[in-house]
């Protein structure tokens, strides 16, 4: 899907799954913010038949950008953390402070989120009432759901949607990975910002590290999925409270032949 003012919008359709069935299109689709909306945005994601978006940021972030949809769009706020943790929407002088000094600051600071991401007791609700929308919504909605770059939050969650469908994680990974051609121009002008205000090549390191999306970052939470709980669905069962019935209902509502 081709908005002009959105960045990193990608549908989850299309992806084989272990016993031979693919991933529905139009079902699920994931992106940034969005707030700038142009007319035809809005008019393309009416005729792709989105009518629920779910947006993943927080308070803060949404007063500051709030979503421009159209009205015949249903909005369901489901935040993951209660601030921007991985400071993709955070402004160079406020950043400038924390990340000037080690060059490996920023990538530290991923680690540490993904790993929040995967054990944090917020994502942990929020994946909850995640999962029980699209359980209770899914048959009769087309979804999309978004934080404020699409890297992150949203990248996790389409990594547990495309697991508990039964996606090859390798697959998985690169879908994820999607994310860095999608948002290119975007990280180039953070970097350029950042040149323009003379910041160090610290700095210019770190901004890379939280401006993108790394196979470190997946796996730092990963790690945890697979090795403490045993996979994806193991996972969703034990730490999100789905039960057997719950995925293979999701697999009939996502999948098809």
């Amino acid at each position: 899907m081709n908005l002009s003012q959105a960045i990193n919008v990608r549908d989850l359709g299309g992806y084989i799954t272990s016993n031979g069935k693919h991933t529905k299109w139009n079902k699920l689709i994931c992106a940034g913010e969005m707030a700038d909306l142009s007319s035809d945005d809005k008019n393309i994601l009416l005729n792709y038949g989105v009518n629920c978006v779910i947006d993943l940021r927080s308070d803060a972030e949404i007063l500051k950008s709030p979503d421009a949809l159209p009205s015949e769009i249903e909005y369901v706020q489901i935040p993951l953390f209660n601030d921007d943790e991985t400071e993709s929407s955070e402004v160079i002088n406020q950043m400038n402070r924390l990340y000037s000094r080690d060059p490996h600051s920023g990538h530290i600071r991923m680690m540490e989120v993904y790993r929040k991401l995967a054990i944090g007791k917020q994502p942990q609700g929020a994946y909850q009432k995640f999962f029980q929308l699209l359980l209770n919504s899914g048959e009769r909605q087309n979804i999309l759901f978004h934080c404020s770059a699409g890297k992150d939050r949203t990248g996790i969650i389409a990594a547990l949607i495309l697991g508990a469908l039964g996606v090859d994680e390798w697959i998985t990974k690169q879908d994820y990975l999607l994310t860095n051609k999608l948002i290119f121009s975007r990280v180039q002008r953070r970097i350029e910002h950042a040149i323009a205000a003379n910041m160090n090549a610290q700095f210019i390191t770190s901004l890379f590290s939280l401006s993108t999306v790394s196979l470190d970052y997946f796996d730092a939470a990963f790690a945890i999925i697979n090795y403490t709980f045993g996979g994806v669905q193991q996972y969703l069962k034990d730490w999100v409270g789905l039960t057997t019935d719950d995925i293979t209902k999701l697999q009939q509502i996502y999948l098809e032949f």
